[in-house]
C-alpha cells in the first residue's frame, strides 16, 4: 500500500506533467469570430496562416496595431478606438486561432505573426505605433524591439510568464515545465520608443511586482507610467481617465 508522501508525490508530478502539457489551453484563451458589417478587414496571408485583421479609420498617414489579451475579442474595441485614436489607422490583429485566423496560438507564432502585420502596412503609413494589453503587451514590445515603432501602450503588461507563474504557482519547477515564456522583461532594453505602461491599482491577475519589474528593465527614462485605482486587470478600460489618458499620449 502506497504511504501518504508517496500518493503526493505522484500527485505532483503528475500536476507538472498536466501544467508542461496543457500550459497553451491555460495561457491562450481564443475569442469566437464575429461579424460587424460596417468594419473593414484584412486576412492576412503570412506564408504560414491567415490572421484576420480588423481596420479602423482607414486612410490616415499614421497608424497603430493594437494586440489585445488572451482571452480578449479585439472587435470589442472598435467603438473607442476609433474615438481614441482619430487621427490614426487602426489595425486590430486576431492572433492565429482567434476572431477568425487559422491556426492555433503559441509565443514564437504570435511574434512571427506581429511582424508579418507590421511588415505588411509599414508600407501604407509614415510611422506605426503598437498597443498591447496583458498578454498582448509581451506581442507589442516583442515588435517594438525589433522594428521601428513610433510609440509604444502597454496596458496591464507583465515582466514575464515565468516570474508571474512562480507568484502563483510558486511550489511548481516553473522554470522547467513553461515553454511559453513570454520575456517582456529581457527585451525592454532594446526599445528606444517613447513607452506609456497603464497598470490597473486593484489587478488581481497580474501581481504588482511583476509589472513594476517590467517597468524598471527599461534603460531610458522615456517611460511614462500611470496607475490607474479602482479598476481591475479586465475592468481597467473602464477607468474615466483610461481614454484620455492614451489620447493624450499619442497625440
Amino acid at each position: 500500500m502506497l504511504s501518504f508522501i508517496a500518493v503526493l508525490g505522484i500527485f505532483y508530478v503528475l500536476m507538472c506533467f498536466l501544467l508542461f502539457v496543457f500550459q497553451r489551453q491555460i495561457i491562450y484563451l481564443p475569442s469566437t469570430e464575429v461579424s460587424v458589417p460596417d468594419v473593414a478587414y484584412t486576412l492576412l496571408d503570412t506564408g504560414e496562416m491567415r490572421i484576420k485583421v480588423w481596420t479602423l479609420n482607414p486612410g490616415k498617414e499614421k497608424a497603430l496595431i493594437y494586440f489585445g489579451g488572451n482571452a480578449e475579442n479585439v472587435a470589442y474595441n472598435i467603438d473607442d478606438f476609433r474615438s481614441i485614436f482619430a487621427d490614426r489607422t487602426v489595425y486590430l490583429v486576431n492572433y492565429r486561432g482567434y476572431g477568425g485566423s487559422s491556426g492555433s496560438p503559441y509565443e514564437g507564432g504570435l511574434y512571427s505573426d506581429a511582424l508579418a502585420v507590421y511588415d505588411h502596412f509599414i508600407k501604407l503609413h509614415s510611422t506605426i505605433s503598437t498597443m498591447g494589453r496583458s498578454i498582448g503587451g509581451a506581442v507589442a514590445t516583442y515588435l517594438a524591439s525589433k522594428r521601428n515603432i513610433d510609440k509604444l501602450i502597454l496596458v496591464t503588461p507583465f515582466d514575464s510568464a515565468v516570474n508571474v507563474g512562480k507568484k502563483i504557482y510558486g511550489f511548481f519547477p516553473i522554470d522547467l515545465i513553461i515553454k511559453e515564456r513570454l520575456d517582456s522583461v529581457g527585451r525592454a532594453a532594446d526599445i528606444t520608443t517613447d513607452t506609456l505602461i497603464i497598470a490597473a491599482g486593484n489587478d488581481r491577475v497580474i501581481p504588482y511586482e511583476n509589472t513594476q519589474n517590467f517597468i524598471h528593465s527599461f534603460n531610458k527614462t522615456e517611460v511614462e507610467t500611470v496607475t490607474l485605482s479602482n479598476v481591475g486587470h479586465n475592468t481597467v478600460h473602464l477607468h474615466p481617465d483610461y481614454k484620455e489618458t492614451i489620447a493624450s499620449f499619442i497625440r
